[in-house]
């Protein structure tokens, strides 16, 4: 019997002599009340019609009055919880072919241990009266069926947040509404949007979001950028494993202004969950709203989304916190300022190419042409994703100068070449030092110089 049997059957025993507890009751009342329930027999936890005797209900108020209502619940049998049917060497036996394979079920099991029986001196009669149903509870209660043997223990997990403003951001992405997207050729398509947010663990303050049609390397670098030009550089960036958060690119550009990237472990959604929290906040007050001021371009919708955000996420009391965000940014915190030179060197990117004789390079489809002085070699090609228009030009570690589009710039009529200064004079001849060492190999023998100078 389980405990909510137990507790079953104590209300209804309680239900019984309820009415014969009342101190006013007299003797009369007693057998009226026995006589109805002769005529009308309650119904027992089982569903089953049964009416007590007298000595039983003068039971049951005897151990309420002593007792409480504890006393009313049917006894725990002796030996609750016990093997009775499987000996101990069986059951030993039966959790180790279990645990060898837990896809076993008890029906096997126990095939197995009637065949094992006669070699450990165990009557088979003895296996033969185990019931299935009898190990398979044994096993749950021991915690060794094939779910629990497969599943590892859940994991325990803990509150926590960032020490100050600035020592961690998160960032994540949400599937937003449907918006019209026209085409030529599909004049209502429509297309759904994406929300990108970087926010900060310890106030909770949304320091870069936007809605996109797509959340790609893009827009993660266009926020990142905006957030760290505005707020300094935290100390760690806290992501899922999602592709733009394990790009070779992020990663670059995080070891480069010295911020910690952390990566959930897989299947583990729980560590997540300031963040989910905001997507569900958005998710009840944001974007039902919508459906009474819709959006009809997704440059509407950020601007809806940036007056929602700074007029009521951040001024509005945070249920676990008990401040606003704003209120708990403005403690401080540990950003570190990042200068303009810096998030630019940060955010860099570069490609090698090689130099024609016509001073020009090809790149994304266009020529450029590079500084002077750099002619059939291989540059470096370096430039701000934000500032593609600006491209430096690098060889050998060295700054020349800017590269200019070809279209763009002035033409001018080649000149002349210039002629090259004469080199200096060393004063060494590779003939004459061939002369000398055939001297010193064959000394005494005339040579066409000695001839003519005798002659």
């Amino acid at each position: 019997m389980t405990d909510d049997d137990r507790e079953a059957w104590a209300l209804f025993r309680y239900r019984l002599i309820s009415p014969l507890l009342d101190p006013a009751c007299s003797r009369a009342d007693r057998a009226a009340y026995l006589a109805y329930l002769q005529a009308h027999p309650p119904h027992d936890p089982h569903g089953q019609p049964w009416v007590p005797s007298v000595r039983t209900l003068e039971r049951y108020q005897q151990g309420y009055r002593t007792g409480g209502f504890d006393a009313l619940r049917p006894p725990r049998r002796a030996d609750c919880g016990a093997r009775r049917t499987i000996p101990a060497a069986c059951w030993e036996q039966a959790c180790r072919l279990k645990r060898e394979v837990p896809e076993r079920s008890a029906a096997q099991v126990l095939a197995l241990l009637a065949a094992w029986a006669p070699t450990a001196g165990i009557d088979p009669a003895v296996i033969a009266r185990i019931r299935p149903s009898t190990l398979y509870r044994h096993w749950q209660q021991a915690g060794i069926t094939r779910r629990q043997l497969r599943v590892a223990a859940p994991k325990r997990y803990r509150r926590w947040e960032a020490p100050a403003p600035g020592a961690l951001w998160q960032s994540d992405v949400m599937a937003g509404p449907w918006l019209p997207d026209p085409h030529p050729r599909d004049p209502g398509r429509t297309r759904q949007t994406a929300c990108l947010v970087l926010l900060d663990d310890y106030s909770r303050r949304i320091v870069a979001g936007r809605w996109a049609w797509q959340a790609d390397t893009a827009l993660l670098e266009d926020l990142l950028a905006e957030a760290l030009l505005r707020y300094g550089a935290p100390e760690r960036l806290y992501t899922d494993n999602g592709s733009i958060y394990t790009s070779d690119r992020l990663t670059q550009i995080c070891a480069r202004l010295n911020i910690r990237l952390v990566h959930t472990p897989p299947y583990t959604p729980a560590g997540k969950g300031k963040q989910e929290r905001l997507w569900g906040h958005i998710q009840a007050s944001f974007l039902p709203e919508l459906r009474v001021r819709p959006a009809t371009s997704l440059g509407e919708l950020n601007t809806l989304f940036h007056a929602w955000v700074e007029e009521h996420y951040h001024r509005r009391v945070h249920s676990e916190t008990g401040e606003t965000p704003l209120a708990r940014w403005g403690a401080g915190g540990v950003h570190r300022p990042v200068t303009v030179a810096t998030l630019r060197d940060a955010f860099r990117q570069e490609v090698s190419r090689w130099v024609d004789k016509t001073g020009q390079v090809s790149w994304q489809g266009q020529r450029w042409i590079v500084p002077e002085g750099l002619l059939q070699t291989r540059v470096t090609l370096r430039w701000d994703p934000h500032h593609p228009d600006t491209v430096e030009v690098w060889h050998q570690e060295q700054r020349y100068g800017v590269a200019v589009r070809a279209d763009q710039a002035v033409p001018s009529a080649p000149g002349p070449a210039p002629t090259p200064a004469p080199p200096e004079a060393t004063g060494l001849n590779y003939l004459d030092l061939l002369l000398t060492r055939q001297h010193a190999r064959r000394p005494g023998v005339p040579y066409a110089r000695e001839e003519e100078a005798s002659s």
